[in-house]
């Protein structure tokens, strides 16, 4: 029998950031376009109400890869008042064999840096070229990460934090200024004001209802939308979608899921109006950005793929 690694959530935050997985999220999500990738999910409601905790199951193969991967990622609302890491791991499995080769005890840590990561990748291929300042929606984990992957490609001034609960909004101030020292971070506590005052807005919310209205969008503005994740939520009304080129991570992900899922399920919206998936704007088979006036959207639901070389990436920074 083959012996079985296990990674704990400690040694990955000491050896691993969302810098390393840039690339290697490039290629999934290129490959994923280039139909080399199966990205299974199925997600599950244990709690009393949708809203108080769901669990993921996601599986992800590449074609011509080593392993595949099968991740168990939790949420749940508890953890977030009580300020403590979700659970979750990542199973990685031989592709010759089925053997089991490391359990990723990442405890969702993998999971929000590969997400900053698809946030970066999003600015490089849709942001602004100059981008002078950026709102972020949101007081949670994607809130924190976010705002340093765009400032790694687009060095913006200033930064509006908007959260429903403006004490959670001041303590993500306070972190977030010691990772971006040189960048003016205030809360804004009008929501329309936060966004019509950015270059570039971030949403990274649980909302189960569409907080950001078409109307509010101005031109040249980029979204990164990575809250609503699963059937249940959503950020972005239909005429949000409508007025932009969205680019999503899996088109078949999309029709069911998040803000793309919810506007197609209401008649608002086809999937024929996605103008491609993220992986075809890297590839450069599809331009995304056509004009300084255009408004675009990076619509992040997650795929199995990302997990699949996060993973990779992660066993060969530790040696395995």
């Amino acid at each position: 029998m083959n012996e079985i690694r296990l990674v704990e959530a400690q040694e990955l935050r000491a050896n691993v950031g969302f810098e390393d997985l840039i690339e290697p999220v490039s290629m999934a999500f290129q490959e994923t376009s280039a139909r080399l990738a199966e990205n299974g999910v199925v997600v599950m409601y244990p709690g009393k109400t949708s809203s108080s905790g769901n669990v993921y199951v996601k599986t992800g193969t590449l074609r011509g890869h080593k392993v595949y991967v099968v991740k168990v990622s939790p949420w749940f609302a508890a953890n977030v008042e009580l300020g403590r890491a979700q659970g979750g791991f990542i199973a990685v499995f031989d592709s010759e064999t089925g053997h089991t080769l490391a359990i990723l005890n990442e405890q969702h840590y993998l999971s929000d840096i590969r997400t900053a990561a698809a946030g970066c990748l999003a600015a490089r291929a849709l942001a602004p070229e100059t981008v002078r300042s950026a709102t972020v929606l949101g007081s949670g984990v994607q809130a924190y990460w976010q705002p340093q992957a765009l400032y790694r490609e687009r060095r913006f001034e200033t930064l509006l934090i908007w959260a429903r609960s403006l004490d959670k909004a001041e303590l993500l101030k306070q972190r977030l200024s010691h990772v971006l020292p040189a960048v003016l971070i205030q809360v804004e506590p009008d929501l329309e004001t936060a966004v019509r005052q950015s270059q570039v807005l971030i949403t990274a919310t649980p909302s189960h209802e569409p907080l950001i209205l078409g109307d509010w969008l101005v031109e040249g503005q980029h979204i990164t939308a990575v809250g609503a994740d699963d059937p249940m939520k959503c950020e972005l009304d239909a005429s949000a979608l409508r007025r932009a080129r969205v680019f999503v991570d899996s088109l078949e992900a999309s029709a069911t899921n998040g803000d793309v899922g919810r506007a197609i399920q209401a008649g608002e919206y086809a999937l024929h109006q996605v103008s491609g998936e993220i992986g075809e704007v890297l590839a450069a088979i599809k331009p995304g950005r056509i004009s300084s006036r255009d408004i675009t959207i990076a619509k992040f639901v997650g795929i199995g793929a990302q997990d699949l070389v996060a993973a990779e990436a992660s066993l060969a920074r530790l040696g395995g």
